[in-house]
């Protein structure tokens, strides 16, 4: 038993388990370091095959540009979902509807509708690859984009949003599925951090830009400009976002011709020598084509299915608990923060209001990567001193919820104080801030434990916490602002601290069994059927 982790007896690696760090690469307790590629101290895993298209053998220059591109795609994506918040205020009076109805149908519902196109853009990748999912997801956004812009009422406006909704999957979805790709177990720490970082600016700037933009050109003009950025991506899109999906990665390389004795040299020559031999690097051309075919031979049909069965999951039911809790706290106190905000006695403007995500922005931009360096720093601590040497398990990974939740606890009451007693907008800025530190925090666990557990399916499983999280804010944030009205806001942020400090406790005996319940789930002859 490492670090208070039960071992099990069905496996002692089952899916997740994996070394990362050994205490001295000379060690003879360890005969298969001697041919494990590694970097320095560390072993990579997954391990590269030999061929020079394994995107695990990008440079690392390309893997972070690769990243970071997407990653902006992503915050654009983002900003879209979440720019109309500032505008809450407008927007009921323009479509003369009321706050819950805006805020269910045209902030919060685009994000039901992602995860639910999900399912279908993760098992079309696995398929075709990612590749023309990105670069048509920024195609179509910026059609959806232009028909929000002409929408004239309020059905119009809604189906627009739940289009873009849809198209928005790939740009938010994928990405689990594309650093699961690039990165190493040592590096998607980092990876997922960065793209949180990008993530959530998107959601905190969009803001600030958009109540700019509805002060001076009204709420609409904010649709034109997000198109016009999707337009400009387009041809970013094209010529830099190449296949990250590889399939070829589990054969085993030959690094030898094996040919049956009674076989004649003229017979196999040709045969066993073009097996034997990798594919040539491809030449940039060769990247550019959208449509390869079928990069795999795995079930379109059974992908989009299997986001439903991998929620039979034990680690991905705590990671859809954890994340849904998180990502409503993240998606809520933006609305909760809108509404009190353009209400006496503070009584902001959609500019003013959209200025406020400024801390925040500022802030995650150091926080954001911290935790994440952090993360992988633990994980690879922990492997070193393990008792099985340089083995790491994915539930390190929840060892920083013991940080991350008393800091968001300590912001949602702080907030829920400030807002209860009429506070200064300082007072409510600085624990909004600090409630997002936290928030943002307990996203890059969830995201990076289950990435851990299952790497390979990892675009699933997401899809699965995002459908959740998704729903959950969906149908929870009419009743919310109810409740917000009825009880005030100490209350509502204290029940969410609350809801917290629950999620947490649950981590403890996830921490302790979750290597005996992924053994478990993985030799279950059902669960097989998912995971093979």
């Amino acid at each position: 038993m490492g670090w208070g982790i039960l071992e099990s007896r069905r496996s002692a690696t089952p899916r997740g388990t994996t070394r990362v760090g050994i205490k001295d690469t000379s060690d003879a307790e360890v005969p298969e370091l001697e041919t494990s590629k590694r970097t320095g101290t560390v072993i990579l895993s997954p391990q590269p095959s030999d061929d020079p298209n394994d995107p695990l053998n990008w440079t690392l220059t390309s893997k972070w540009l690769h990243l970071f591109i997407l990653a902006f795609g992503s915050a654009v994506t983002n900003a879209s979902t979440t720019m109309l918040t500032p505008g809450l205020g407008p927007l009921v009076e323009q479509f003369k509807s009321n706050e819950a109805d805006v805020s269910t149908w045209v902030i919060t519902a685009p994000t039901f509708w992602t995860s639910a196109a999900a399912f279908v853009a993760v098992a079309g990748t696995d398929v075709w690859g990612r590749r023309p999912f990105y670069v048509w997801s920024v195609v179509l956004l910026a059609l959806a984009n232009f028909a929000g812009y002409f929408s004239q009422t309020f059905p119009m406006l809604a189906v627009a949003r739940t289009a873009g909704g849809l198209l928005s999957a790939p740009l938010f979805t994928l990405l689990t599925a594309t650093i699961s790709d690039i990165f190493f177990v040592h590096q998607r720490g980092k990876s997922i951090a960065i793209w949180n970082l990008m993530l959530n600016s998107g959601a905190q700037v969009g803001q600030v830009i958009a109540g700019l933009v509805t002060d001076a050109f009204g709420v609409s003009a904010n649709f034109v400009i997000t198109a016009f950025i999707y337009t400009a991506l387009i041809p970013l899109f094209y010529f830099t976002i190449f296949e990250s999906a590889y399939f070829g990665r589990p054969s085993e390389q030959i690094a030898t011709i094996t040919v049956q004795p009674n076989k004649l040299s003229d017979e196999w020559d040709e045969e066993d020598l073009k097996a034997s031999i990798l594919p040539p690097k491809k030449t940039y051309k060769q990247k550019l084509p959208l449509s390869r075919g079928r990069l795999s031979d795995k079930s379109f049909f059974k992908g989009i299915l299997k986001p439903f069965g991998l929620i039979t999951s034990p680690i991905v039911i705590y990671s859809c608990f954890l994340n849904a809790v998180v990502f409503l706290f993240l998606a809520g106190i933006s609305t909760f923060m809108s509404i009190l905000l353009s209400s006496p006695p503070y009584e902001l403007t959609p500019s003013q209001i959209g200025l406020t995500n400024l801390p925040l922005f500022v802030v995650g931009m150091f926080t954001g990567p911290f935790f994440g360096w952090l993360s992988d720093a633990s994980v690879s601590l922990m492997a070193r001193h393990n008792s099985t040497k340089g083995v790491a398990e994915p539930e390190f990974r929840l060892v920083l919820l013991l940080l991350a939740t008393p800091i968001t606890m300590v912001g949602l009451i702080g907030l829920g104080v400030s807002f209860q007693n009429n506070l200064s907008l300082v007072w409510i800025l600085v624990w909004a801030t600090i409630t997002n530190i936290g928030s943002v925090a307990g996203v890059q666990i969830a995201i990076a434990y289950v990435i851990d557990c299952y790497p390979e399916h990892s675009a699933q499983s997401f899809s699965s916490i995002n459908m959740v999280s998704a729903g959950a804010v969906t149908v929870g944030i009419t009743p919310l602002i109810g409740a917000l009205d009825t009880a005030g806001p100490q209350v509502l942020f204290g029940c969410m601290a609350s809801g917290a400090a629950i999620v947490t406790a649950f981590a403890i005996p996830m921490y302790v069994f979750g290597k005996r319940i992924r053994a478990w789930y993985e030799s279950a002859p059902w669960a097989q059927k998912l995971l093979n």
